[in-house]
């Protein structure tokens, strides 16, 4: 079969049928990923009992286990026990499972971020009379952003590529369209190349807002090294 040049140009319109879908099961996913996460980290960090030793199993789980497994087991295991799962959008089954699943990941991303802040930093703050959070607030977290910023990106990076599998329960994402679309027309080349260059162009903008984040961040240490 010759490549088809002009049904290769086609399938981006067929894509983007998908794309409204895939980036917000993405974005979603990832705003609930780092709320946990955070909550993980200081969990561990500060040693909150009972909550450290849940985090502890949580993030072992689900960090040592495939996500299509966990897909699985929520959307159609869970289903069968529970009329709440039952009732949820495949959407939203998404959503929470990566919401989950990456929580385990940005936990220790954050978790090792507020280990490179010397605790003294932390001291200091409530010795000249803020509350914990405030001096997490206003001290910790700044610096252990630039420091986190990294891994958080690149976990968001696998998180994204993860919302391909949600063709699997059902939800019209870009993968689903490209796949409906060739199974009709049998050229699985014109259509996956051009999935996989969607999906490459995405996630270099991403790093490129990275590298734009990461300088501005730095700044305050760039000028005090000067």
């Amino acid at each position: 079969m010759i490549f088809q040049f002009d049904y290769f140009l086609k399938m981006f319109s067929i894509i983007f049928l998908g794309f409204k879908n895939t980036v917000s099961m993405a974005f979603l996913s990832l705003f609930f990923a780092v709320l946990i996460g955070f909550v993980l980290a200081a969990s561990r960090y500060y040693n909150i009992p009972v909550l450290k030793q849940f985090s502890v199993v949580f993030t072992s789980f689900f960090r040592s286990t495939p996500f299509i497994a966990q897909l699985f087991v929520f959307y159609y295991g869970f289903a069968q026990v529970s009329a709440t799962v039952r009732g949820l959008s495949s959407f939203w089954a998404v959503v929470i499972v990566l919401s989950l699943s990456f929580a385990a990941y940005m936990g220790e991303n954050i978790r090792g971020a507020i280990s490179s802040v010397d605790r003294g930093q932390f001291e200091a703050g409530i010795s000249i009379g803020m509350t914990p959070w405030q001096t997490i607030r206003r001290i910790v977290i700044p610096q252990a952003a630039r420091v986190a910023l990294p891994g958080m990106v690149n976990s968001f990076a696998n998180l994204f590529k993860s919302t391909s599998l949600a063709f699997t329960v059902g939800v019209m994402d870009m993968t689903s369209c490209a796949k409906n679309e060739v199974n009709l027309t049998y050229r699985y080349l014109e259509g996956f190349v051009a999935l996989l260059i969607v999906y490459w162009v995405i996630l270099a903008l991403v790093s490129y807002g990275q590298s734009l984040l990461e300088r501005y961040l730095n700044r305050p240490y760039v000028q005090e090294a000067r």
